[in-house]
Order: C-alpha cells, then sequence, then structure tokens
C-alpha cells in the first residue's frame, strides 16, 4: 500500500480538509503498514549434533526444530505462511526486494584440531553448493580454548540476486577443524521494500 496523505485543507478551520473519520482511517491503514512489516524469527538447531567446520566451506545447517526456534513474531505478511529460514535448504529466504534486515548467529565452539587461527564466515547469494557470490563476509578468532560461544551480527539488505536465490551462510577455518554445536540463527525484517 503506499502512504496515504491526509488532506488538511488550506488554513486551518476552512472547512476544505477531510472528515476526521476520514482523517483517521488513513492514520490507521497507515500503522497497520509499518507494523505488519516489521517482525522477527528464530531458529536453533533441535539436539546438540556437531557440526565439522574445515578449511573447505561448509554450509551452515540449522533445522529450526530447536525449543528455542520462534515464528509467532514473523513479519504480519508471512506469519503463518512462510519463514525467514528454510529449514530444508539452509538458507535465508528475503520477502521483497530492497527489504532491510539483521541477523545473529549463534553456535558453541566445543573442539578444535590443528590449531585453526579463524572462523570465516560468509552470506552468500549465488545460490549454488560453494559461495560464488559473497556478499557479507566476518573472520572471527578461534585462539580461545573450548569450548566458548560465538555469537555475530550483521545487517543486509534484500536485492534481486538475494531475493531469487535466498542467502547461504558459509563457514569455513583457515586451517584445521572446529566442531560447532548449540546453533541458532535470528533474522529481524526491520524494512520493507515494498513501503
Amino acid at each position: 500500500m503506499a502512504q496515504q496523505v491526509i488532506n488538511n485543507g488550506t488554513i486551518a478551520g476552512d472547512g476544505t480538509g477531510e472528515s476526521l473519520f476520514s482523517a483517521f482511517d488513513k492514520t490507521n491503514n497507515n500503522f497497520i503498514e509499518l507494523y505488519k512489516v516489521a517482525g522477527w524469527g528464530s531458529y536453533a538447531q533441535s539436539v546438540a549434533t556437531a557440526q565439522t567446520i574445515t578449511a573447505t566451506d561448509s554450509k551452515l545447517v540449522i533445522d529450526g526444530g530447536g525449543t528455542e526456534s520462534n515464528s509467532s513474531y514473523l513479519p504480519l505478511e508471512i506469519r503463518g505462511v512462510s519463514e525467514l529460514w528454510d529449514t530444508t535448504n539452509n538458507k535465508i529466504t528475503p520477502i521483497s526486494i530492497g527489504d532491510g534486515y539483521t541477523m545473529r548467529i549463534d553456535f558453541e565452539i566445543t573442539g578444535k584440531v590443528g590449531n585453526p587461527n579463524g572462523l570465516d564466515i560468509s552470506l552468500d547469494i549465488g545460490g549454488g553448493a560453494t559461495p560464488t557470490n559473497v556478499f557479507i563476509e566476518r573472520v572471527v578468532s578461534t585462539l580461545k580454548a573450548t569450548p566458548y560461544r560465538v555469537s555475530v551480527a550483521f545487517p543486509f539488505y534484500s536485492l534481486s540476486d538475494f531475493k531469487t536465490n535466498g542467502g547461504q551462510i558459509f563457514l569455513k577455518t583457515d586451517t584445521g577443524t572446529l566442531t560447532i554445536t548449540s546453533r541458532e540463527l535470528s533474522i529481524h525484517r526491520i524494512s520493507s521494500g515494498t513501503i
């Protein structure tokens, strides 16, 4: 819906503006449109199954079956119909071109082999089995003694490639191997490209 502008008239009290009923009807419609845009979903792995990360890109796997998962607060336009995370294909599914989002990934590093120094986290919008169009990349130090929690957050937006292919999250070490468990992902839609 396009923004509905209230006709205030030319001069205060001149009778050329619209009625209070019509003005507040437009006000309510504008607020409904704003409230239906924002929302969030939280997706957690159902069991504490480990995922092994090596120096070769691995797609982050989160099945959304964990008790911390919550789809009750998704944007109204998709609530009960769709999700922001495709648990079958493990990818972000943006709603519209031009949307603005924030995302946070949480997991626990429970083991490491071969002294990895860093973990590369990439958001790829190419749609392939390996990264082909990296949109965002973060590197996290892995020098702490295990086990420990990692939390990485970043904003992003959706254009045509992202809308078409979705966004896959790939992880890889600089060297050696990491074992991660307790994987969770939260995605917040903060603005719509259709406004």
